[in-house]
């Protein structure tokens, strides 16, 4: 049994969408508009409960290394071990924040791409990721736990982490961005070789196209569907010269950032408005040569029998990657 909470960072309005499991195939969801200390005091009532915690990335910094070695025996635990913890003594040296997990990808061994490093052996190839949490957030986590490190059931990621991991197995790319767009926040992370390279913000966010919408007196047209609009050609003319701004000011943004010649993967309520992703897309693949994805949606991720929104794309990942976890671990149980 698990809570899922996933951070949708905002100053004044925080707020979290939550999802409970109720079965393995069953989960619950809702938001919750409270801060981040009042949610983490909220676990102590479910003990029970294992609570993971996908929090804005821009609270994290990541060290990556990329090694090779021969060894003639097969690996084991201690020498995972080993190469991690030789890894985060030099990282260490270059950030006073705290040490929260690692992990391992890109393995091959022998010229062949692995899943798993253990009881592998001879010529090896993988790349050692680390991510701390600053400071900041440690202190709020660590006003109810005293020290969260020994809470075996507190489980804290960046909310894209398994995003990204996702995207990389499943669209085969290593060069991309991943542009949240939301009623307070737009957020990028730029993704080269299938690792963190850049996080920022930028200041147009859904709110602001709101206020566009409001100032052109067509405030009502946001919760219009495709057909409504196009039913009434005079608010259409006002929408797509509303949006038309929007996403010339939005791309331009971006290509002051110098990410021209990267795909965007855009996660974001705003993608329900078919009119901004047609425009959006339009306006970017004229100045740069390259498209606009939106994600909320794969084959390969179970829905649980509920529409989702796009802005659940990161916390179903993890779900789908939790539960299968479970169902294996009752498989190999009975």
């Amino acid at each position: 049994m698990f809570y899922l909470r996933q951070e949708n960072y905002d100053q004044k309005y925080p707020k979290f969408r939550v999802i409970k499991s109720q079965s393995e195939f069953w989960l619950q969801n809702y938001l919750l508009y409270e801060p981040l200390s009042k949610i983490i005091n909220s676990t102590t009532q479910y003990p029970k409960y294992k609570h993971i915690f996908l929090l804005d990335d821009q609270r994290f910094s990541f060290f990556s290394y990329d090694i090779q070695f021969i060894i003639d025996k097969k690996i084991t635990i201690s020498d995972i071990q080993k190469l991690i913890q030789e890894k985060l003594s030099k990282a260490e040296k270059q950030t006073k924040e705290d040490f929260i997990f690692s992990h391992i990808d890109s393995i091959f061994v022998n010229w062949k791409e692995k899943q798993f490093l253990i009881w592998e052996q001879w010529e090896i190839s993988c790349r050692i990721i680390l991510v701390f949490l600053n400071r900041d957030t440690c202190w709020i986590f660590n006003d109810i736990f005293w020290d969260f490190h020994t809470q075996k059931n507190i489980e804290i990621y960046p909310e894209s982490f398994r995003t990204i991991s996702f995207l990389r197995k499943n669209m085969n790319m290593e060069d991309f961005l991943l542009l949240y767009i939301r009623d307070s926040q737009c957020k990028w992370i730029l993704v080269e070789n299938w690792f963190y390279k850049r996080i920022d913000s930028l200041n147009l966010w859904v709110n602001s196209l709101m206020q566009m919408y409001k100032d052109n007196w067509i405030s009502k047209y946001r919760y219009k569907n495709y057909e409504e609009i196009e039913d009434n050609p005079f608010a259409k003319n006002i929408v797509i010269q509303t949006l038309e701004f929007y996403s010339k000011m939005l791309c331009k943004r971006i290509n002051e950032k110098r990410f021209w010649l990267q795909n965007i993967f855009v996660i974001s309520s705003i993608m329900k408005n078919w009119h901004f992703m047609e425009i959006f897309n339009k306006t970017y693949s004229r100045e740069n040569n390259k498209y606009i994805v939106p994600f909320h949606y794969s084959e390969n991720l179970d829905q649980f029998w509920k529409t989702r929104e796009p802005e659940d794309i990161d916390a179903l990942i993890y779900a789908n990657l939790i539960l299968r976890k479970e169902i294996q671990w009752i498989k190999k149980t009975i």
